[in-house]
């Protein structure tokens, strides 16, 4: 039996998406899908399904899907999954990268509402009080401007591709260097700081894994005196304190941070993002992960998940598996 468990809240045509992808797939089989409401349903859903789509999994829940052979993740994080020990299981973890136009948009609006200050000039404004060319402040042009984007990924690149078209020098920062269209330069991860160094705009896309936790610290805030850093990968890639203590001593010129440490415990809970005051500091832009959440690039994304899981049915390789390196 063809049965699919999907464990989170799916879009109101869930069922049309998977009929469109067989339909494309040329698949002729019946899919049974299950939507899980509760843990009873949790647990019987698990033991029947060859594919789930989720953003996560026990081992406990794991031992119970014998017939598993997926997860399929409708976005891009996936450091909630042991891939080690799916690996060992037999079971392949995938996820789709269909909001790569949506999040390095956001990244872009980021970088320009540092280099337009809107936000502050906004929130001021608001209160009577004026800058720009009363408060003799100017903005910055970001034509001719050096970005240095750290992840070049699907996202990554397509920050590129919007950097290049304002006229923006562009450096890339990448585990395994090569060249890529609209970069200038890419340097590998061991030449971070000078790639920091040369650069007016820092903006991390990177994925969270063992060897990207915290890699963005004081030595690398330090090299970044005077610069922009926007964070739209994973806040953890990130060292919290070392962040918060460079923009409070004005080491960074500033910063727009849409990832984060802490996170609600349920949706509109009430939740600081961090156990530091950046709300008391005015050279940041905080966003709550909002990037990649677009009407667009969520119905790309159950699409994509979609076409993926019938792939794994009629025996298709499969799109953007996670190895064990975590992406």
């Amino acid at each position: 039996m063809n049965t699919v468990g999907i464990f989170l809240p799916p879009p109101s045509n869930a069922v049309e998406m998977f009929e469109k992808a067989k339909e494309a797939e040329g698949f002729k089989e019946e899919i049974s899908i299950l939507i899980s409401r509760n843990e009873k349903e949790r647990k019987e859903i698990l033991k029947e399904s060859i594919a789930i789509i989720a953003s996560s999994i026990s081992s406990e829940d794991l031992e119970l899907a014998k017939n598993l052979k997926l997860i399929q993740v409708p976005f891009v994080g996936v450091d909630t999954f042991d891939v080690k020990e799916l690996t060992r299981k037999g079971v392949a973890l995938a996820n789709v990268h269909s909001n790569a136009v949506t999040v390095a948009e956001y990244a872009f609006g980021l970088l320009l509402s540092l280099a337009k200050d809107f936000v502050r000039s906004d929130r001021d404004l608001r209160k009577g009080y004026w800058h720009g060319w009363m408060g003799k402040e100017f903005n910055i042009e970001v034509q001719g401007k050096i970005v240095c984007i750290i992840g070049l990924g699907s996202i990554g690149k397509k920050i590129a591709e919007f950097a290049k078209a304002f006229g923006m020098h562009v450096i890339g920062v990448k585990r395994n260097p090569q060249s890529y269209p609209n970069v200038d330069e890419v340097y590998g991860t061991e030449d971070l700081l000078k790639a920091v160094e040369k650069s007016h705009f820092i903006i991390s896309v990177l994925p969270l894994t063992d060897e990207t936790k915290g890699l963005i610290d004081k030595n690398v805030f330090n090299a970044m005196k005077d610069k922009y850093f926007i964070n739209v990968g994973r806040g953890a890639v990130v060292n919290e304190e070392d962040l918060f203590v460079a923009l409070k001593t004005h080491i960074l010129r500033g910063a727009a941070i849409d990832t984060w440490w802490n996170y609600p415990e349920k949706p509109m809970q009430f939740a600081y993002p961090s156990k530091y005051p950046f709300f008391a500091i005015d050279n940041i832009v905080m966003t709550a992960h909002a990037g990649g959440f677009s009407a667009e690039s969520v119905k790309r994304s159950w699409e994509d998940s979609a076409r993926n899981i019938v792939r794994l049915l009629m025996g298709k390789p499969l799109e953007n598996i996670i190895k064990e390196a975590g992406y």
